[in-house]
């Protein structure tokens, strides 16, 4: 990939990314759509990574992977939770009973 420049006004170059990287950006970002835990991750924020302690909490409960998914697709994601059917539902509730022992703790 090439890097092209542009001219600021002060006469400096700028490095502007091109279309696919800040594709490729936007690709691995990902909405957490399941219930805020303490700790762990927020309801609704987008995270560019999958933070540290979702990964620890994975292995308590593997359907938080099905909680991150593409911005485009919360309106699936939205409307399963509130008809409270799919799996996206189902992660959420696995989610939330692990954020209830977490808490209990």
């Amino acid at each position: 990939m090439v890097m092209t420049t542009a001219k600021q006004s002060t006469g400096e170059k700028q490095k502007v990314e091109p279309a696919a990287k800040r594709k490729q950006a936007e690709d691995s970002r990902r909405m957490y759509v399941g219930p805020t835990i303490p700790g762990v991750a927020i309801q609704n924020v987008v995270y560019t990574q999958v933070p540290e302690a979702v990964e620890e909490a994975k292995k308590d409960c593997p359907e938080f992977a099905n909680l991150f998914i593409p911005i485009m697709k919360y309106g699936m994601a939205e409307e399963m939770i509130r008809k409270r059917k799919g799996y996206i539902f189902d992660a959420f509730v696995k989610a939330m009973e692990y954020g209830e022992k977490r808490r209990r703790k």
